[in-house]
């Protein structure tokens, strides 16, 4: 009887080890989460002539705020908003995402004269 008691418990032993996770199965499911990552923290752009600085504060030549690059804010009251996209708490207008992209994009573009 002692035997099958003790095979019978190294068995249940067995079990319990084995059951448990394995790291890699829990790195896996930590791996799955995303994040999502701001542009370049340290860098600013102004909403209203897009140029990229690595300091914030007021834009020299349009004397307007700047916005953290990888924010979000409103193009009609150039404020920024925050880090979601939605709608503007001051005037309701939908908030872009101020970016390398959009900036390069908005820089390329010739302003239109009035003929």
């Amino acid at each position: 009887m002692k035997k099958v008691t003790f095979l019978f418990s190294l068995l249940a032993l067995g079990f319990i080890c084995f059951a448990q996770q394995t790291p890699t199965a829990a790195n896996d499911a930590a791996k799955k989460t995303v994040t999502k990552h701001v542009q370049n923290p340290a860098a600013w752009a102004c909403p209203k002539c897009f140029k990229i600085t690595k300091d914030g504060g007021t834009c020299a030549d349009d004397n307007t705020a700047k916005v953290q690059l990888g924010t979000y804010y409103c193009a009609h009251c150039m404020k920024a908003t925050g880090n979601k996209p939605g709608k503007c708490g001051t005037c309701g207008a939908a908030t872009t995402q101020m970016t390398r992209k959009l900036c390069a994009q908005h820089a390329a573009a010739p302003l239109k004269k009035a003929a």
